[in-house]
């Protein structure tokens, strides 16, 4: 990898499961050192995972530690005093106990910079409670609004947890800008809940306004399936949008239908259906999208494969000589010419292929790490 813009950032990942994967992922795409701390001979539970080894862990290093090992506060405690930043979801116990963590660690690296991925935050009434994703959905609001009046899906991805971790990037980078500028670090609590109700800042504020949480299901803001079965997405929910879908499909008849009352919306979906259904997605998305009519495929994830905007903005690139591919980082830096340099992260690593580098970067002496290898803590 070459030099990205976070290669100047060295991140100890003490994670486990998707929330810290995320974090930790977009901080190695952009450039930054990051040293996965897994357990010997099994690593973490979502290396087997089909996919989420190369998506989540590509260009990071790993480290195998048993944390439960009587060993391990002292080995951690030589690699925190090397990194800048250490990322937890969740702390072992034996770690805690040990005093493994940013309030004992802060007395001596009071520049570090720790963050703590949780469901709810340290100091919620429900931070003993567990979850996944879903779980972190319906306590955030989102899915009551996602389901509308009807019992709602389980989402057949994770929603919660990236944004969970963005936000914890954006505290990351935050606490290292103030360090930068005062010699202190921060403790950065994102807890995944907080993180996902934030995405209704404008729902929040319309209920506590005595307003509709939501914006309703208006005709002209909904998804329509096309003669060939798929999908297409119909957003013309301005009068400018309007104009221009019924422009787009010589029909000025249905320009008035704009102000359709709540009550009339059903009628005015049901005629929309019937003109969508005459056509294929592709035409339809040909004739009005570049038309300024708001209309897009509804996209599958094979789609993406090989679809235009992904394909011109190699969203998706190769990780080795193998092909695995994975998806690229969302965050694109420009020179002022326009170029994009290039920090394009590896393939994930082997299960503790980077211990003994690591270790010796460290500080310890080829006998300390001989012996830590025999004792079986690594």
């Amino acid at each position: 990898m070459t030099d990205g813009p976070l290669a100047h950032l060295r991140v100890l990942d003490l994670s486990r499961m998707l929330p810290g994967a995320y974090c930790t992922g977009l901080l190695s795409d952009l450039g930054a050192d990051v040293l996965r701390v897994e357990q010997p001979g099994s690593g973490d539970a979502m290396r087997f995972i089909p996919g989420v080894n190369a998506a989540y862990h590509r260009g990071k290093r790993s480290l195998t530690l048993d944390v439960k090992h009587a060993d391990a506060p002292g080995v951690l405690r030589r690699l925190i005093d090397h990194v800048d930043v250490v990322v937890e979801s969740g702390l072992p116990r034996p770690l805690a106990a040990a005093g493994i963590t940013y309030s004992d660690l802060a007395r001596t690296r009071p520049e570090l910079v720790w963050c703590s991925i949780t469901g709810f935050g340290p100091d919620s009434p429900y931070a003993a409670r567990g979850g996944h994703d879903i779980t972190f959905l319906g306590y955030s609001g989102l899915l009551a609004l996602m389901a509308g009046d009807t019992v709602p899906p389980t989402p057949d991805f994770v929603l919660s947890v990236p944004i969970g971790a963005l936000v914890a990037v954006v505290g990351i980078l935050s606490a290292v800008a103030a360090r930068d500028r005062t010699g202190h670090g921060r403790f950065v609590d994102t807890a995944i809940v907080d993180a996902a109700t934030w995405v209704l800042g404008e729902a929040v504020a319309r209920v506590a306004d005595g307003q509709p949480a939501g914006w309703g299901q208006a005709a002209n803001r909904r998804a329509y399936r096309t003669s060939d079965g798929r999908l297409i997405t119909l957003a013309a929910a301005e009068p400018r949008t309007w104009k221009a879908l019924c422009d787009a499909l010589e029909r000025p008849d249905l320009e008035a239908r704009f102000a359709t009352p709540a009550d009339g919306q059903d009628a005015l979906a049901e005629d929309l259906a019937a003109l969508f259904a005459s056509r294929p997605a592709a035409d339809w998305v040909a004739r009005l999208a570049d038309a300024g009519a708001a209309v897009g495929p509804v996209c599958t994830v094979e789609d993406l494969l090989t679809d235009a905007h992904v394909v011109s903005r190699g969203s998706i690139v190769e990780l080795d000589d193998a092909g695995t591919r994975a998806l690229r980082s969302p965050v694109r830096l420009r020179g002022v010419d326009g170029t994009e340099p290039s920090f394009e992260p590896g393939p994930p690593p082997e299960l503790g292929e980077h211990t003994d580098g690591a270790l010796a970067a460290a500080g310890f002496t080829v006998d300390e790490i001989t012996a830590l290898h025999r004792a079986g803590a690594v």
